[in-house]
């Protein structure tokens, strides 16, 4: 299944906070017996601003919130040029999903959230003695602002700027039948406005694909989706989650991969394909030890080169008979 970070509801509460009392007293925790507290959850509830992921069965994996603290906006260590800025603050993963990629992947999820709230930027304080913590906020590459003395504690004071923070923005194509998977890495800024794959002018996949089924270039989105549902075909990229600069694959930075759990466990996928190296590499990398499956690198329909000349690597690959 997919862990997505959604928004807590009420039904929630006791759950966080139970998530939050089994953090106290572990190494590299530096809550007190009386923070965080009720009283933050029901605050965070009110305002929108916690966040969570579960299992399959409904139980909370991980939380976070993105709260306004005020005497934390008040530090003068910030940039004044990424304002304004939100917060991350109380993230929590169970103990027994510790070192899953659960933190990694509900910081990712609230950057989203936050950019598309408006934020510029995001900043936190994170104690300088907890080092998974910043071990986390390290991959995302935020910016050490300063330190400070709060609370009792000392805090680094990190911030980040989302102008290239970037969630995956539409869902995978396939159904029941479809047998061969097709991997691109990220979607360009193109296929990204558009909400569907290969969506820049001068990509050649949707030419190269017709040329493979003897069929006629689609046009519209609906006549790409039933170009690849009527042949058998998937759709999705590697890349769930990036920093990139436009659409070049070579900008790609903090990458988390897309879970292909989602479309492996719903139809009977033979084959997988990426579209590129840039695919096969974070395909090879992060998603082949969680699928146990390999997958075929075919060049780039980004690149300039022949369509027919890539039509010969497409059929030579794909399944005979699909």
């Amino acid at each position: 299944m997919m862990f997505q970070v959604e928004p807590a509801s009420s039904r929630d509460r006791e759950e966080v906070m139970r998530l939050y009392e089994l953090q106290k007293g572990r190494e590299y925790c530096f809550w007190t017996a009386d923070y965080p507290a009720m009283e933050n959850v029901e605050d965070d509830l009110a305002h929108q601003a916690l966040f969570v992921i579960r299992n399959q069965a409904g139980s909370i994996l991980a939380a976070v919130s993105i709260e306004r603290d005020a005497e934390a906006d008040r530090l003068p260590c910030w940039s004044a040029g990424l304002a304004p800025a939100g917060e991350i603050a109380r993230l929590a993963v169970h103990p027994a999903c510790q070192n899953q990629g659960f933190g990694r992947r509900i910081v990712a999820g609230v950057m989203q959230v936050l950019k598309d709230r408006g934020y510029r930027s995001i900043h936190l304080l994170v104690n300088s003695q907890n080092l998974p913590a910043i071990r986390t906020y390290g991959f995302f590459r935020f910016d050490q602002a300063g330190e400070c003395d709060m609370y009792s504690q000392h805090f680094l004071c990190l911030e980040k700027d989302l102008s290239r923070v970037t969630a995956h923005p539409f869902p995978p194509l396939f159904d029941g039948h479809s047998r061969t998977l097709i991997l691109g890495s990220f979607p360009s800024v193109k296929s990204r406005e558009n909400r569907f794959f290969y969506g820049h002018p001068q990509n050649r996949f949707w030419k190269v694909i017709s040329s493979v089924f003897g069929e006629r270039v689609p046009e519209t989105i609906p006549e790409k989706k039933q170009l690849i549902l009527r042949n058998r075909l998937a759709l999705w990229d590697s890349v769930a989650f990036c920093e990139v600069t436009g659409s070049a694959d070579a900008s790609l930075r903090c990458v988390l991969p897309n879970d292909l759990r989602i479309i492996l466990d719903s139809a009977p996928i033979r084959r997988i394909y990426c579209n590129g190296r840039k695919s096969h590499g974070v395909y090879t990398r992060l998603i082949e030890p969680i699928t146990g499956r390999k997958a075929e690198c075919l060049p780039s329909t980004s690149l300039r080169r022949q369509g027919t000349v890539l039509c010969l690597f497409f059929l030579d690959w794909l399944e005979p008979g699909r």
